[in-house]
């Protein structure tokens, strides 16, 4: 589609043909036209919004991003960006965030982007660059709407192995961007600005790179015309075939047992209510797709799991498997994929990824929204309210049932730790939903799935951001303070492991303080990465053969055990640990004061072990000063 939507903006195709085109790949005639009208209104738009403007490079990108209606700049300092911090102190319009540390501010723009839906701005050092890898990793995995730029050495300079040189720039991001450029002439700044937010911004997101050589950011009297970003900007508003929602409605219509799996295209669309109602039309079973989002609701009757670092109950035995807006659940996100004989209906805006593997019976390419809403009013129309009825009711019985049954079990699994000391992650996560706003946004990078499982995220509740389909560490500070940037009316909390905590995000604390962004910043301190140990002993062959000869090598995190409240007082923000359960409501009715006070707040959460190998405190005895031949 890509190339189709070049060749029609470079009149190397006719409407026509475009239109013939992207039929041929599975889009409506109403959506190839809503999509031909968006290049063609892009390509040909008034300029009434549009002026002229002199100045040196890092302004007129400063004038691009406020042209696209960019307020929050995410940077670390470079002085390669000496005429864009110029530009953004004459214009207050735009505000900039400083991290102390790329990665982390990347995670700040992904977390915005997450919370807003708007286009995240970066603006970083060329030899920050595979600093920010991590995080732009998850963002790209996410299709978060990023738009990085970064500076660089003089053009005159380059290909000499100098002083923060390397062969190739944009090849390290080649992987994790949509599209990357170089900017070899000042007079195209302003038109490779305006490509790069488009580019990102345009469903499916994800980032996109621009490099530009101080020499050009340095340039004086350049002259651009400055467009309002909405002349450029490709609506996919995409309504799906007609034909394709009536199969599709009557398949689930006649499914003995079919089930829904949501994914982030769901949330992006605002869909979720649509999804829900449909589920609850016809009593389907839902599961949650491979999703930085809360797509569905977990407490829920209906809920079968994760399809995606979870197994979700029954997908073996449906007949017809509804795959709105999420990758296919397949090994490879270590889940149980759907059998070779059942039918697949796939809908998503990602067309690209539909049937990569499994054998497709309906695809529909268009807006979740859209094929949503589409859905519901088809299946109303192809049965009475007596017919749904008689669907639904045996179905949403049997998952009540399952549902009070499931729940009485997890209730007696979490009873024998309920009250020990340190706390188990269940009742540290029940007790702060009690005392969170019900609007609260929770954003989390913890090992286990306790959030989901004993928070309640239904509709009109908390929202939940995290953990990244990216699975890097490192992520879940920075992007809750992006997260409240975005939303700075809602309560934001970060939930984070020890072993997360520690890959690079104490640098976060500083970015908190100094913008006195209030959030709640809760470290789950077990000193130790319970999830890796178990993976790690499950394929060890010396676990296998001798259980009692293996040990645990690089997984226990105490000695020294760190305390995070101490840290976080270097950074000039309070906090409180928290050793047993009796403390909860205590702390965090101090943390909840400080936050609404306007200071973030650290909570230091000791929490109980689990797993393989869980209680020993075993590392390797080694000692570098022991060693000594000299005391030096």
């Amino acid at each position: 589609m890509k190339e189709l939507v070049r060749q029609l903006v470079d009149n190397e195709l006719s409407r026509r043909d475009f239109g013939t085109a992207m039929l041929a790949l599975g889009f409506s005639t109403a959506a190839s036209n809503s999509l031909a009208d968006s290049i063609a209104s892009a390509a040909e738009g008034e300029e009434p919004n549009s002026y002229e403007f002199t100045g040196n490079g890092g302004e007129i990108i400063a004038e691009c991003l406020m042209a696209a209606g960019i307020e929050y700049i995410f940077d670390v300092n470079s002085t390669g960006q000496t005429t864009f911090y110029d530009a953004v102190g004459e214009r207050p319009e735009l505000k900039l965030i400083v991290g102390l540390q790329e990665g982390q501010a990347t995670s700040m723009a992904h977390g915005y982007e997450l919370a807003s839906g708007k286009v995240a701005a970066l603006f970083m050092p060329s030899i920050g660059m595979p600093n920010t890898l991590c995080n732009l990793y998850n963002a790209w995995k996410d299709r978060s709407s990023l738009v990085v730029f970064s500076d660089g050495q003089q053009s005159k300079q380059v290909g000499r192995d100098g002083f923060q040189q390397v062969e190739n720039w944009l090849e390290m991001t080649d992987q994790f961007t949509k599209w990357q450029w170089q900017v070899n002439h000042a007079d195209r700044i302003a038109e490779m600005t305006r490509r790069a937010i488009k580019v990102a911004a345009t469903q499916p997101g994800g980032p996109s790179y621009v490099k530009i050589p101080r020499d050009l950011l340095e340039q004086k009297n350049v002259t651009q015309t400055i467009y309002s970003q909405e002349y450029f900007n490709v609506q996919v508003n995409m309504e799906p075939r007609s034909e394709l929602i009536e199969e599709a409605a009557e398949l689930l219509l006649n499914a003995k047992k079919p089930m829904i799996n949501a994914g982030p295209e769901i949330t992006r669309a605002g869909a979720a209510p649509e999804v829900l109602e449909l589920a609850e039309l016809l009593g389907i079973p839902f599961s949650q797709g491979y999703s930085v989002y809360g797509d569905v609701p977990f407490q829920h009757p209906l809920f079968q799991g994760f399809a995606g670092m979870g197994f979700p109950r029954g997908v073996r035995r449906t007949d017809v498997y509804l795959n709105l807006g999420a990758m296919m659940p397949d090994e490879g996100l270590i889940t149980q994929p759907i059998k070779d004989t059942t039918t697949l209906i796939d809908a998503r805006v990602e067309y690209e990824k539909i049937g990569n593997r499994f054998r497709t019976d309906v695809v529909i390419t268009a807006g979740m929204k859209e094929t949503t809403v589409a859905l519901l009013d088809a299946v109303k129309s192809k049965a009475t309210e007596a017919q749904l009825e008689a669907l639904r009711a045996p179905r949403m019985e049997k998952a009540m049932q399952d549902y009070e049954k499931n729940k009485a079990r997890d209730r007696k699994r979490a009873a024998a730790d309920w009250n020990s000391s340190p706390i188990s992650a269940e009742r540290l996560c029940y007790e702060m939903d009690q005392l969170l706003d019900e609007n609260a946004i929770v954003v989390v990078e913890t090992g286990g799935r306790d959030p989901q499982r004993w928070m309640d995220f239904s509709p009109g509740k908390k929202d939940i951001i995290g953990p990244t389909t990216g699975y890097a560490l490192g992520w879940g500070i920075g992007a809750a303070l992006g997260v409240k940037i975005a939303q700075p009316d809602r309560q934001v909390i970060a939930m984070v492991g020890d072993g997360a905590m520690l890959f690079g995000q104490i640098e976060a604390l500083w970015t908190a303080a100094r913008y006195e962004i209030p959030v709640i910043l809760v470290v789950f301190n077990n000193h130790s990465y319970d999830g890796e140990r178990g993976r790690i002993q499950l394929f060890s062959q010396l676990a296998r053969e001798n259980k009692e000869a293996w040990k645990d090598m690089s997984c226990y995190l105490g000695n020294p055990d760190i305390n995070y409240v101490d840290i976080a007082k270097g950074f000039e923000i309070d906090g409180a640990k928290l050793d047993k359960p009796s403390q909860i409501t205590k702390v965090m009715k101090r943390a909840i004061a400080a936050t609404r006070e306007g200071r973030p707040y650290m909570i230091d959460a000791s929490i109980l072990r689990r797993g393989p190998g869980a209680e020993s405190t075993w590392h390797p005895d080694i000692s570098i000063a022991r060693d000594r031949k000299l005391k030096v």
